[in-house]
């Protein structure tokens, strides 16, 4: 079985997301910014239920695709899941959580910043 490229993984993962309906799903491209990952999925559910039922979804079908974890948190309690496919990590959150760390935010303006540093 032929291992799939960080962009057939992104696709996997963010269509996985999809199916069960996760909102605002975003990638984010973090590759020479973190010395853990790559590239970022960041997405929401409706509710700690909605949350879960992504996290665990992803998680099943990603293993049946062969796309192996390495970590995985947060699933107990919905507010803040965090699956890490190396070079891929995954963040799924409430709403209310999503609003509140703002972590696309934060990540989008290191990018911007490492941008800026290979023009000078």
């Amino acid at each position: 079985m032929k291992e799939n490229t960080t962009k057939e993984k992104l696709e996997i993962i963010t269509q996985l997301a999809k199916d069960k309906k996760a909102e605002n799903v975003i990638v984010l491209d973090v590759e020479g910014t973190s010395d853990l990952t790559d590239q970022l999925v960041i997405c929401s559910g409706d509710g700690d239920i909605h949350t879960r039922t992504i996290g665990k979804y992803v998680i099943e079908e990603a293993k049946k695709m062969g796309i192996p974890i390495h970590h995985k948190e947060g699933l107990e309690n919905g507010l803040w899941i965090l699956i890490d496919f190396g070079v891929i990590v995954m963040h799924i959150f409430n709403k209310e959580t999503r609003d509140y760390y703002k972590l696309e935010d934060l990540w989008e303006e290191l990018v911007r910043n490492r941008n800026k540093t290979k023009e000078l």
